[in-house]
């Protein structure tokens, strides 16, 4: 397996946990320059939850990327082994008690058995118990599907709510704390409940020598597609099949791939794990 990060601490940290906590990791000026380019888009950050992943604006969309890719990516590029920015988006959770961030994986960039992709999120103000914090389910990684994408399905949704009062633990984090996760890991954000909105950006970062892919299921079929750069996601419609190029692949889905079964083991051999540790 292809190294993420250049520290051998951390790449083993991160193989294990799934994440890497950053502190401060963005100064005041590269916080200063996200909160101005946060400030010239309000418009767009209208209902609940926005992301401009979904905009229809591509300039917005493509403004965006471009300065996650020139602020956020250098701060952490340091620290990873030759990662390229594949898309950069801003997350804004305004307040609302009914709507949360649902658990799930994101999608795959790279080949899972040979690389790792990984996603940059960072709040641009603090994080509380009220603002809707960033949770995880540490370890998650190593059991999702390595096919995921708009519209397929992990699991069957039923155990969900249940792994996550289980096993999720909500991060603390301030403005210009960065998290950078394996897209694999199973992660979730509670409701916004605090009155004021609750801003983020993730970028997500691949190996720069490639290749990257894309799944997707337009349709009743599984659906994988090169990604030849940033612009494939910039113009791609959100859970429609891409304007560029053709699938390379096409698969049926199958409940046999769901991760309910694998989420049992896998929590049993951690409960032994850690009683072991205490004996």
């Amino acid at each position: 397996m292809r190294q993420t990060f250049l520290d051998s601490r951390l790449q083993k940290e991160f193989e294990q946990k799934g994440y890497i906590i950053f502190p401060s990791l963005l100064d005041a000026a590269r916080l200063q320059l996200l909160r101005e380019l946060l400030a010239s888009h309000e418009e767009e950050y209208a209902g609940p939850f926005h992301t401009s992943h979904f905009s229809d604006d591509l300039s917005y969309k493509k403004h965006v990327h471009d300065t996650l890719a020139e602020v956020v990516f250098p701060a952490v590029a340091r620290h990873l082994d030759s990662y390229t920015p594949l898309f950069g988006n801003f997350m804004i959770k305004n307040p609302d008690p009914n709507v949360s961030m649902d658990l799930h994986a994101d999608w795959a960039y790279v080949d899972e058995n040979q690389y790792r992709s990984v996603a940059v999120w960072a709040p641009l103000v603090d994080t509380t118990r009220l603002n809707g914090r960033f949770g995880v389910i540490e370890g998650s990684h190593k059991i999702t599907n390595k096919v995921r994408g708009p519209q397929i399905l992990q699991s069957t949704r039923d155990n969900e709510p249940l792994w996550e009062r289980r096993y999720g633990q909500l991060l603390s984090m301030r403005a210009g704390d960065v998290v950078v996760y394996d897209h694999a890991l199973l992660h979730f954000s509670p409701a916004n409940k605090s009155g004021q909105p609750r801003p983020a950006l993730n970028l997500s970062l691949a190996p720069a020598e490639g290749p990257w892919l894309h799944y997707c299921q337009p349709g009743s079929e599984i659906e994988l597609y090169d990604v030849p750069g940033p612009d494939f996601f910039i113009h791609y419609t959100h859970c429609g099949r891409p304007q560029y190029g053709e699938p390379v692949l096409k698969m049926k889905p199958s409940a046999d791939t769901y991760i309910d079964a694998r989420m049992n083991s896998f929590w049993k051999h951690k409960i032994i794990e850690k009683v072991s540790h205490l004996l």
